[in-house]
């Protein structure tokens, strides 16, 4: 192949790639047309193209917060249960309820962090009764962990049902369970008043992000 034509090659092979290719994909559509040969003589200018679209992808990819209403857990738990399901919820993945009005079913993606935020918990003493009749405390508004959004069974990472959506998120960092979920006053220190008092899910700038993974960081010396 020519030099002419390497070039045309690797501009169809970037143009691939912008358009969402992964590089076993462009490794396969190259081998398979040109050989190993011509794919090796290339293998380094597509590897530096594909780790420039990466920086560029998380340089340019949006956060988001997650509210947790204590009293509106929303999968037919009881309300006492959610300091449970909160405590463990680093264990498994949860489709977690998103505000159908904002679009946000169209913005997120697969691989895309964020935080989770505790409203204030008004459940009464009553509703915190387990079965054996202890009462559970109420939860501290605040931060309580680090998310990310996963793939559901279908591929997606959105679940839809009677016009309302619902996000596959996976906790990976639980302050909750380690004791050390960040309180109102910090959170809010760490978000400004304005995100911190937004009452619906909702993105965030990469530096909300980072304040609190540096503060978590430095709580954990």
């Amino acid at each position: 192949m020519n030099p002419s034509d390497m070039i045309t090659l690797l501009q169809i092979a970037k143009s691939k790639i912008d358009k969402g290719a992964t590089g076993q994909e462009i490794e396969k559509f190259i081998t398979d047309i040109h050989g190993q040969e011509v794919m090796d003589k290339m293998k380094s200018d597509i590897e530096d193209y594909l780790t420039l679209k990466n920086k560029n992808h998380e340089k340019n990819q949006p956060y988001w917060m997650l509210i947790c209403n204590p009293k509106l857990w929303g999968d037919g738990s009881e309300e006492y249960e959610v300091n449970e399901l909160l405590h463990d919820l680093d264990t498994h993945e949860e489709l977690w309820k998103i505000n159908a009005n904002t679009n946000m079913e169209l913005q997120m993606k697969i691989g895309h962090k964020g935080i989770i935020k505790v409203s204030e918990d008004s459940r009464s003493k009553e509703a915190r009764k387990d079965e054996n009749g202890d009462i559970v405390p109420l939860l501290e508004s605040g931060i309580y962990g680090l998310f990310e959004i996963v793939e559901n069974e279908d591929g997606s990472c959105i679940d839809e049902y009677y016009e309302e959506f619902a996000v596959n998120i996976q906790m990976f960092d639980n302050f909750y369970k380690d004791g050390i979920n960040i309180p109102k006053g910090k959170s809010r220190e760490l978000l400004g008043e304005n995100v911190y008092n937004s009452i619906p899910s909702r993105k965030i700038d990469k530096s909300l992000y980072e304040n609190v993974v540096k503060y978590i960081e430095s709580m954990r010396g």
